[in-house]
């Protein structure tokens, strides 16, 4: 399974990649067992897609971002990293590699979406993929109070349960989240800890110990386009915005300071500097007041800065998914047929030790 890696333990290929050296790594189509007996027998998904749309979906895209990305990075001469999951840490945030980051991440996000489903073995299940009219569109949304393809492991239900107020309340925010989507998109279910909670702390940066994380609450969250589930990128994110605010309020504070430092050498200011030199210590006061203290730093402490998310869960909710074999109004019906066929022993697998807090332990 995908995990991605903080780029602090890769900064050797890292200067590799920026090195724009011979490339020595070609990628290929990753092996999914299921898919890959599909195009031998030419049989259908059961319960979710045909035999054509498995081929679209994953044997000619992915073998087309496999292709683009093939031919980015030897275009670019670069030494890639054999981990598709390393490639994208260290891409992200680059101009001039953005394109292989987002062949990159759109490869490691169709991967992660199919490796979290199985075919459907209820006998009646085929009959259910169809092409949908405008009825189905118009349907009302409702909570499910009974469905198929229920989680069975008790700590799995306890968790979402506790998470989330039930699993038909799961399942509606889950497959409303994805219906929500209305271009290139996933949704994902993820394990969130905080580091504030977690042990060796203190030990996070600049340490060669594993810091043991304390998942204690499962979310669900949207990401778009070619966007992946990875805290270290998102953390970066809002470093990156502190430090650009931190600069602009540096700047300005030094235009005010050489705007008082000529008027104290005697320079005569016209009306416009006046003005100017009004304008630039407002804004530099409004800024302060802005980031000083305010509910904007508490959010970014404890909402950004200080989580952690593992993807237990994707559901891709891109209209190519559904196109072929539901229409343009069966995006519903898609997305129900596709939570009969999510793959909880391999949510098992993802899912770390979950950590109860203690006002929830009996």
């Amino acid at each position: 399974m995908y995990r991605l890696t903080s780029i602090s333990k890769n900064r050797g290929v890292f200067n590799s990649i920026l090195n724009y050296q011979r490339r020595s790594i070609s990628y290929t189509l990753p092996a999914i067992p299921a898919l890959d007996n599909l195009k031998i027998s030419k049989g259908e998904y059961k319960g979710l897609l045909s035999n054509k749309a498995v081929n679209e979906l994953w044997f000619e895209r992915g073998g087309k971002i496999v292709e683009d990305l093939n031919k980015l990075l030897e275009r670019k001469s670069i030494t890639a990293p054999a981990d598709l999951n390393e490639l994208i840490t260290l891409t992200f945030n680059k101009p001039d590699l953005q394109d292989i980051y987002t062949q990159a991440s759109s490869l490691h996000n169709l991967q992660f979406a199919f490796e979290s489903i199985r075919p459907n073995e209820d006998p009646e299940a085929q009959a259910s993929v169809k092409v949908c009219d405008v009825d189905d569109l118009l349907k009302a949304p409702s909570i499910a109070e009974s469905f198929p393809n229920e989680p069975t492991d008790p700590e799995l239900i306890d968790w979402i349960t506790s998470s989330f107020g039930s699993i038909s309340e799961f399942r509606t925010l889950l497959l409303n989240s994805a219906n929500s989507i209305k271009g290139d998109g996933m949704v994902w279910l993820v394990a969130q800890a905080a580091y504030s909670e977690s042990t060796l702390k203190r030990n996070y940066l600049g340490s060669n110990n594993q810091q043991e994380f304390k998942y204690s609450n499962l979310a669900v969250m949207n990401t778009y386009n070619a966007g992946i589930v990875d805290d270290s990128l998102r953390s970066g994110q809002i470093t990156k915005l502190k430090q650009q605010k931190e600069a602009k309020i540096a700047s300005l504070r030094k235009k005010i300071e050489e705007k008082k430092s000529s008027a104290a050498d005697g320079a005569v200011s016209t009306l416009e500097e006046e003005g100017m030199l009004s304008t630039l210590e407002s804004d530099a006061a409004n800024q302060n007041d802005f980031t000083l203290g305010t509910l904007e730093e508490a959010e970014a402490a404890t909402l950004f800065s200080d989580r952690k998310l593992l993807p237990l869960l994707a559901i891709d909710a891109s209209m190519r998914n559904y196109l072929i074999d539901y229409g343009i109004f069966g995006k519903q019906q898609y997305l129900e047929n596709l939570w009969n066929c999510i793959d909880w022993d391999v949510v098992l697998q993802r899912a770390p030790t979950r950590f109860k807090k203690s006002f929830e332990m009996d």
